[in-house]
């Protein structure tokens, strides 16, 4: 029987695609969702698994609420996205993904209408509709986690770029011949404050012949959530890595707002999590290095979306494409 505080036949259905896990949502309203799933992400097989994945937790949902179908989907996925053609064009967190047609796939598998995103357009989106962006302006999200990127609103609406791959911030070079980033470039942003970045620099050190409590971990162990703890146990070589990723963090930001000058930024993602230890001198030195009108009435905020932000950013996407006139 059809729970009378919705309407069956308003459903959206939203998707984020990760590099470690897929969530799914079938919601009446984006801050509405009645049904959630998630799963391992077939990240690492070809795309047609992951299209499979999508189409089984769409079936999975609408038959848990009994219903037959959604109005709109819409995915956030790993970038770069070509939101033109709805393209993945060699997504780095994608293994076997080149350029691959997966809004075209997905209409085929499910025979919906599919918006497809990018994750961090799809964050920004959800801050500025339902965050606390709600209602800004020039608002910019950034996310902190194995890479870094962003999203931005610009007077209202979300700024693509030429082909949809805005708000690359993690490639922002902040180092020259710093260390190498994933994307064959030296001293990226994303190479010296990512999730990632934390944990080759913990190994950088280590092998150094450097004491820390995270010599006793196996490599793929001394991640930034390992890091994080033993920093919280005052250990020097783990506070002196965060230290590091704060500044370069701080630093990152500040060249976003200098570029854009929103009112807001909002820093979401794992790294976020990391909280005050993280993000406060991340947020002072971002304040002392931008230009002096920048920071008058700039916010600087925490993401209060959490893990969700992206899928919610998503049910957002199908609401919005369903409501618009043909």
């Amino acid at each position: 029987m059809n729970s009378p505080h919705y309407n069956p036949d308003h459903l959206i259905f939203g998707v984020d695609i990760g590099g470690t896990s897929l969530r799914a949502a079938l919601a009446h309203s984006p801050t509405s969702i009645l049904a959630k799933t998630r799963r391992s992400s077939p990240a690492n097989q070809p795309p047609e698994a992951m299209v499979q994945a999508i189409k089984d937790m769409y079936s999975d949902l609408t038959s848990r609420l009994g219903v037959d179908s959604a109005i709109g989907v819409g995915v956030s996925s790993p970038g770069p996205v070509d939101t033109v053609t709805g393209t993945l064009v060699d997504p780095p967190n994608l293994a076997l993904y080149d350029t691959v047609p997966l809004r075209d796939m997905l209409q085929e598998a499910l025979n919906l209408p599919i918006t497809l995103e990018n994750d961090a357009n799809a964050a920004v989106i959800a801050e500025h509709r339902v965050g606390r962006g709600k209602g800004t302006l020039h608002l910019a999200y950034v996310t902190l986690s194995t890479g870094i990127g962003a999203g931005f609103i610009s007077e209202g609406m979300l700024l693509h770029g030429a082909r949809g791959a805005a708000g690359e911030v993690g490639h922002i070079k902040l180092m020259v011949d710093g260390p190498e980033c994933g994307c064959g470039q030296k001293g990226c942003w994303e190479a010296l404050a990512s999730g990632s970045a934390m944990q080759k620099e913990a190994l950088r050190l280590i092998e150094e012949g450097n004491q820390t409590s995270l010599s006793g971990l196996d490599s793929p162990a001394i991640n930034a959530q390992a890091i994080f703890r033993a920093a919280q146990s005052a250990d020097s070589l783990a506070n002196r890595i965060l230290d590091r990723a704060a500044y370069f963090t701080g630093i990152g930001l500040a060249a976003v707002v200098d570029v854009l000058n929103p009112e807001t930024v909002i820093v979401g993602g794992g790294l976020a999590q990391m909280g005050p230890r993280l993000l406060e001198p991340a947020f002072k030195t971002c304040r002392e290095h931008i230009f002096p009108l920048h920071a008058r009435a700039l916010r600087l905020e925490v993401s209060k979306l959490g893990d969700d932000v992206s899928l919610i950013g998503a049910l957002v996407l199908a609401q919005e494409s369903s409501q618009s006139p043909e």
